[in-house]
């Protein structure tokens, strides 16, 4: 028994004997510190970003909105994408303003790599000469293919580098004399902090021949966007048969953070379903709201449902109108679909 016990033995280690010569050959990849948080960055910065409530809290103090260098309302589009002549770690980044889609403020593409000796991860900037929206409209990313970083639709910009700032990274330009892409005679410090659950940018300026800061630096605080959460919703008017709202009429998509969807209800009246996590001052707290106005977002208010912040799902049936809202992920789009299958 013994005898046999030494053959089987003698038999595995000749056959494992490959393997761990294999594994001598190929050792794990080793990271360095700055690639880890590259792909931590990586993971959390991708999304949609807006500043909604920073621009109601705005109100709630009653800056004055002819101020030069007020808050404007800004939706940010991060995204991450595979353009290998960017490198292997590259970043969409789309805004606009005042929730008009084609009021482009910044369109570019972010490079990103680890940067050793800078102890930091370093972000090369290209920006288009011509900004166009194109996920603000819904549009694909395909004409971003054959891109290079020397393609003349591009401008290069400013170089920021990032470092961690407690479980979020801090960023801003290297170049001390970063000439403003808007004004020759300006030179700026652009600033950003990404977390995992919002993203604030600054620009302070500067008067490229004295270097002296200008006045509406001064006044502007950062501006703080929150990452929104994407759903898809159903609108279901009333059928003929017994007035139940049980006819899909729209199927949209629409994000928390201000999102909105403009309509006409069956008697001709114009409406307006949006949605917000904003903040209910009396129970101090953050709530998940969906409501329809009457005309604009500045109308009358004609029903509004509430819930938790981070709810899935959130809806209402006040008989004339049925609005379901679920999370986007295929899986609650194919439901939705099934579920009026006559629609």
């Amino acid at each position: 028994m013994k005898t046999l016990r030494i053959y089987i033995s003698i038999i595995l280690l000749a056959l494992l004997a490959p393997l761990y010569s294999q594994n001598e050959n190929h050792k794990e990849r080793t990271y360095t510190y700055q690639e880890r948080e590259l792909e931590y960055l990586m993971k959390i910065w991708p999304g949609e970003y807006d500043n909604v409530e920073q621009i109601d809290f705005d109100g709630y103090l009653k800056k004055d909105t002819s101020e030069k260098g007020k808050h404007e309302r800004v939706h940010n589009f991060t995204k991450k994408i595979t353009l290998p002549n960017f490198g292997a770690h590259v970043l969409y980044v789309e805004e606009y303003q005042n929730d008009m889609p084609s009021n482009i403020t910044r369109q570019s593409i972010y490079s990103l790599a680890a940067d050793e000796d800078a102890k930091a991860i370093r972000i090369k900037i290209y920006h288009f000469k011509n900004p166009k929206p194109q996920l603000s409209v819904e549009n694909t990313l395909s004409f971003l293919t054959d891109l290079s970083p020397t393609s003349p639709l591009l401008n290069k910009g400013c170089d920021l580098l990032m470092q961690r700032e407690g479980m979020a990274f801090r960023g801003k330009t290297e170049q001390k004399d970063c000439i403003s892409s808007t004004n020759p005679n300006t030179t700026l410090d652009y600033q950003i902090t990404v977390g995992e659950n919002d993203y604030t940018f600054k620009e302070i300026r500067y008067d490229k021949a004295t270097g002296k800061r200008l006045q509406d630096s001064e006044q502007l605080s950062a501006y703080l966007l929150e990452k929104s959460r994407c759903f898809v919703c159903m609108i279901d008017f009333p059928n003929a048969t017994n007035g139940r709202p049980t006819i899909t009429k729209y199927y949209i998509p629409i994000h928390d953070q201000g999102g909105k969807f403009e309509f006409d209800y069956e008697d001709g009246r114009h409406m307006v379903l949006g949605m917000r996590n904003t903040w209910s001052l009396g129970m101090q707290r953050e709530t998940f709201v969906i409501f329809i106005q009457e005309d604009s977002q500045k109308g009358k208010t004609l029903i509004y449902s509430w819930g938790n912040p981070g709810a899935d799902r959130i809806g209402f049936n006040p008989g004339w109108i049925r609005i379901q809202c679920d999370l986007d992920t295929p899986e609650n789009r194919k439901l939705q679909h099934a579920l009026r299958p006559g629609s």
